[in-house]
């Protein structure tokens, strides 16, 4: 769409500001209307064809395109492919034809464009993948509202059914059983039967991948943690009202059908060891590592990463990068939380950040992160995280950039949820002699991530989650 934002006083001579706005969508214009509680109509015109939407106290209330109206006509609307758009007083006396709230239409209209674009980009699917089955999905939340959103979301995937709701756990456990879903999200704080018990009852009598859904901030990040400790395979920031509801909704759908490829049965417990001072590192700053690892993990992998931070050796000359699909702002009490576990050094990552033996940081995977020398000892710092031509990731670049410094003391350990960029990294660790290890893809909660790396001949070793220590004893001592 030609993205004409016109003043309702432009044509009246009267005040404001008129002019164009560039790079602007139909869909954000709505957006942004509806979160201001803004009354206007917004006048669509796609060649001989014209439409209006109009938007009452933030509400969409109605939309008209010739003789169609309502819901109908609103997504007739947002699925012309181009056209010019403007907006103009709305009328008082606006007939109500559209009763969904604005976050389902706009998700809706974002589903239908992605299901044309799909179509025009593929050739039609063979009739076994057209009928083939959508994720089930229970959503647990107290919050009637809450569980009405994440519903609308998901559901506005076509690959995702919401089978049923709970608004606390014991409910969840009784609708579990009769449902049988595929995944469940799960809120922290309910009534009756808190989110940790419901999940501990999960776990023992029917595993299925549970996705915490949770208000991010630092008084919750001590209650995600003990989550993922007991079998949680990721977790999420619930919807934020003043953040983009169509990247929100993006997110969510792939977090879920990734989550819900883990093999809950395969879960764990970690047993980290017991420690005395005397097995803490202490780590000299001034003395540079002589080895590098990188610890890639993602979804389902918090498990095998605490597994392999809590076994590394008591004598090392490497320095590891743990990097995860985390929040930054959850690095440090993770970071706290592994450190009083491990014999190594574990900080939250930051730019400046020295190679030194015995030094774990926690980073997040999306991080765009170089390498640098400071005083004659290697440090990581921030990087440009501008895209390239080649559409090389963040990860392929550091990749890239410590296997040159690094060459064969470079060793890359690949772990459930990896993200793993275009791979163009990693055959540059392998194309420098580095090494690129990963567990048994059969012992893995989510190994859909690693086996395109396997199946590439680019792992140089397979190790047993039982053999851990003695795999790191090797590359890290």
């Amino acid at each position: 769409m030609t993205d004409h934002l016109k003043s309702p006083n432009q044509d009246q001579g009267g005040g404001g500001f008129a002019g164009t706005l560039r790079n602007i969508q139909l869909t954000d214009i709505i957006q942004m209307c509806c979160l201001a509680g803004t009354s206007i109509c917004v006048r669509v015109r796609q060649d001989q064809n014209q439409g209006n939407i109009y938007i009452q106290d933030g509400d969409i209330v109605h939309a008209q395109c010739g003789a169609i109206s309502g819901t109908k006509a609103f997504l007739t609307i947002l699925g012309w492919p181009s056209g010019q758009f403007e907006t103009l007083d709305a009328s008082a006396s606006s007939p109500r034809t559209i009763k969904e709230p604005y976050q389902f239409l706009l998700m809706e209209a974002a589903r239908m464009a992605d299901e044309q674009a799909q179509t025009r980009r593929e050739a039609p699917a063979a009739p076994e993948a057209e009928a083939s089955r959508k994720l089930r999905v229970l959503i647990v939340d107290d919050s009637a509202i809450m569980s009405k959103i994440l519903n609308s979301m998901l559901s506005a995937d076509p690959g995702i059914e919401v089978i049923g709701s709970a608004k606390n756990g014991e409910e969840a456990l009784s609708k579990m059983k009769e449902l049988s879903p595929d995944l469940i999200t799960m809120d922290v704080n309910m009534p009756v039967m808190d989110g940790s018990t419901a999940l501990k009852h999960i776990m023992i009598e029917s595993p299925c991948p549970v996705l915490i859904m949770s208000n991010l901030g630092p008084s919750s990040y001590a209650t995600i943690l003990s989550f993922l400790n007991l079998g949680a395979v990721d977790f999420m920031s619930k919807p934020v009202k003043n953040r983009n509801i169509v990247q929100q909704q993006q997110r969510m759908v792939d977090r879920v059908q990734l989550a819900v490829t883990a093999n809950i049965k395969r879960f764990q417990r970690v047993r980290p060891p017991k420690l005395t001072a005397d097995d803490y590192i202490k780590v000299n700053e001034k003395k540079p590592c002589e080895k590098l690892m990188i610890a890639i993990s993602g979804v389902g992998g918090h498990l095998e990463m605490v597994n392999l931070i809590t076994s590394l050796p008591s004598k090392p000359s490497a320095c590891l990068l743990s990097l995860q699909s985390i929040p930054p702002p959850f690095a440090p009490t993770l970071s706290e939380y592994l450190n009083v576990r491990s014999r190594f050094d574990v900080m939250p990552f930051q730019a400046g950040a020295r190679l030194c033996a015995g030094r774990c940081y926690i980073g997040t995977s999306e991080r765009a992160i170089d390498i640098d020398l400071d005083e004659a000892v290697w440090v990581f710092k921030d990087a440009d995280p501008t895209p390239h031509a080649d559409g090389s990731t963040n990860f392929d670049r550091l990749l890239g950039a410590v296997s040159e410094l690094y060459l064969d003391r470079v060793v890359i350990v690949l772990l459930s949820g990896c993200e793993i960029g275009t791979m163009q990294g990693l055959e540059k660790v392998k194309e420098n002699g580095g090494q690129i290890v990963a567990p048994q893809l059969e012992k893995c909660i989510l190994p859909t991530t690693i086996t395109p790396v396997v199946e590439k001949g680019l792992v140089t070793e397979i190790f047993s989650p039982k053999e851990i220590g003695q795999m790191l004893t090797r590359y890290c001592s």
